[in-house]
């Protein structure tokens, strides 16, 4: 048994140079190949609409017996099966072998994408962003394809025109500054006690925070409720 590597990308396959194998006796290149698009293009079906399979080939030196059963296809790759990947097809008779084919799965689909240079901390609109037809299977990142999912959203760094806008790359409004000046809002039993702090950091609604009581100077810890307001239960 011998080993054969092509284009640097690991398909190890048994190779059989013997003379004496016919060309009856060999199996097709091209069956193995439409088996593997025909496997690709079913599981990306499963998750996708409309997936584009591009087929690696096989090296034409290749000899393998004919198998007297059905191929094994399998992909030890986990997750929705688009980008590039490597199927594997087994054989076990009457000659064990085994080839890998390079397959790469596109899906073309609406993602956000920024409609012009954005900048960080900015609040983004329907005005700053727009949908364009991508191939999810190179965004490896991540993508957004709702643009309502991500309006009145704060982005975290500058975005340049036409770059994909990522879950990672915006955040919630940041509701409360540092250093800010706020109201707090305590509540004791039936009773509410409102009050002016410093805020010691940044945060979003609904987010814990450590306010400086502007009276007492005592640090004390809350809830943002809104803008520049923040309650805490005493």
């Amino acid at each position: 048994m011998k080993y054969c590597w092509k284009n640097k990308l690991s398909i190890v396959c048994s190779l059989f140079f013997a003379a004496n194998i016919n060309a009856d006796a060999l199996h097709s290149l091209d069956n193995i190949e439409q088996v593997v698009y025909e496997y690709a293009l079913s599981h990306a079906q499963e998750n996708f609409d409309n997936p584009q399979i591009e087929m690696g080939t096989l090296d034409s030196r290749l000899r393998l017996q004919a198998c007297e059963h059905h191929l094994d296809i399998f992909n030890n790759r986990e997750g929705t099966g688009v980008g590039n990947q490597t199927i594997g097809v087994k054989c076990s008779s009457p000659v064990a072998w085994t080839v890998y084919v390079p397959v790469k799965v596109k899906v073309l689909q609406a993602v956000v994408v920024a409609a012009r240079p954005l900048a960080a901390n900015q609040l983004i609109t329907a005005k700053d962003v727009k949908l364009k037809q991508l191939d999810i299977g190179a965004l490896r990142q991540g993508y957004v394809n709702n643009i309502r999912k991500i309006v009145g959203q704060q982005l975290k760094y500058p975005v340049a025109l036409g770059t994909v806008i990522k879950p990672r790359s915006v955040q919630a409004q940041k509701l409360v500054r540092r250093g800010e000046h706020i109201m707090l809002v305590a509540l004791a039993g039936n009773m509410e006690v409102r009050m002016s702090g410093t805020a010691l950091s940044d945060a979003i609604l609904g987010q814990r925070i450590r306010v400086k009581n502007s009276s007492s100077k005592r640090v004390v810890e809350g809830v943002v409720e809104a803008a520049g307001i923040v309650k805490v239960t005493m």
